[in-house]
């Protein structure tokens, strides 16, 4: 698939087909960028040969941040960064081709959406 085509369209659907994981990570984040989000590559699953079968990526304000016990009051209180957003796009590789295709795909944000000023891509494995 080629990420031009995003400018005429701004959709995505399950389906459309990708050359390489690489492929679909480079799809999906400018397709984030366009939205105003930013993406984490979130699970990935490998054969035993190491060939990746599936992944998925998500949104990078995914989860929540757990409360521990020792936790005191902060002098100054942050805006959350998980959401527990669940917007997310999983490929996994059809090995009569040999291409990744969009297996599942969350769309929907439970935050509004803006990429933060100075934040880097994250990758969770």
């Amino acid at each position: 698939m080629d990420c031009s085509k995003l400018a005429e369209d701004r959709t995505l659907e399950l389906g459309i087909e990708f050359n390489g994981e690489e492929d679909a990570y480079k799809f999906y984040n400018k397709y984030a960028s366009k939205m105003d989000f930013s993406v984490c590559k979130n699970y990935l699953n490998k054969d035993k040969d190491g060939v990746t079968t599936s992944r998925r990526y998500s949104c990078c304000k995914k989860g929540v941040k757990r409360k521990y016990e020792g936790d005191v009051m902060p002098k100054r209180a942050r805006t959350p960064m998980k959401t527990g957003c669940g917007a997310k796009m999983v490929i996994v590789l059809f090995r009569g081709t040999m291409k990744y295709r969009v297996h599942d795909l969350v769309l929907e944000h439970n935050h509004e959406l803006h990429i933060e000023t100075g934040s880097r891509p994250c990758v969770v494995v």
